[in-house]
């Protein structure tokens, strides 16, 4: 007797285990109420999807194509909702701040907050940026992740790769660079990084992400590098973000 409790209660746990995996990887099969399939892309809204997706896509994959990580064959899972108090129940899933996230390997993009007829994308303090460069971003983290997924996850071990914030600053600002660039404006970044008092200790996100897409685009379109070359040098934020803040003033 004790013995058919433990099997069933094995088969019960691995049942469980199976039907947790599932939801987490494939979360278009118990929410979500409409969804589109265009080009590489599938789009899931808790709402009516809007005829203005389809402009929104066109423009995410004119950005992403631009990417030397890019890859024709890769598909794209794009979870949106208007509703940042829906689906907060599992990990993995929709982020409890900022803009978004990928998961790798699943390929699978949540974004925190979105209205596709407007085109805008919110974080949870906020902030607001065009939905099609918050995808795009979000994107290239998936194709950076699928082309050099053991050397992105290692950078996390590489102080040199790390900003102050535990964050990779190089693919973050490769996302924005190929992204078409952070919400704000170059002259409004580089009179922020000129006061110091504006620089404080604390984490502001569109500041934050605005030096790394500095640095990224410095290295690009003024020491010609690739992104593998940035991934593989020994440089540390500080420094390029130094000439490239000198080459701006020059």
């Amino acid at each position: 007797m004790f013995n058919k409790y433990k099997k069933n209660l094995i088969a019960l746990l691995i049942f469980l285990a199976c039907a947790i995996v599932l939801i987490i990887c494939y979360p278009q099969s118990y929410y979500f109420n409409d969804k589109i399939e265009y080009k590489n892309f599938q789009v899931y809204y808790d709402k009516k999807i809007p005829n203005q997706i389809y402009a929104i896509l066109d423009t995410v994959d004119q950005l992403i194509i631009k990417s030397e990580c890019y890859s024709p064959e890769l598909k794209f899972k794009i979870f949106l909702r208007s509703d940042e108090n829906k689906y907060n129940s599992l990990p993995f899933q929709f982020p409890d701040k900022g803009t978004g996230w990928a998961i790798p390997i699943i390929n699978n993009v949540f974004l925190y907050k979105s209205y596709i007829a407007t085109n805008t994308t919110y974080t949870h303090l906020g902030h607001i940026r065009p939905l099609s460069t918050a995808i795009a971003h979000e994107l290239v983290h998936v194709l950076v992740e699928n082309k050099y997924f053991f050397k992105s996850k290692m950078a996390y071990f590489d102080n040199n790769s790390l900003s102050r914030f535990g964050l990779l600053w190089k693919e973050e600002g490769y996302s924005e660079y190929i992204s078409d660039g952070p919400s704000m404006k170059l002259d409004e970044g580089m009179q922020i990084l000129n006061n110091q008092t504006l620089l404080e200790e604390k984490y502001v996100p569109h500041v934050e992400y605005f030096k790394y897409w500095l640095a990224v685009r410095y290295l690009i379109e003024n020491k010609h590098m690739t992104f593998k070359e940035i991934l593989d040098a020994n440089i540390k934020l500080d420094n390029v973000l130094c000439e490239a803040m000198q080459t701006k003033a020059a």
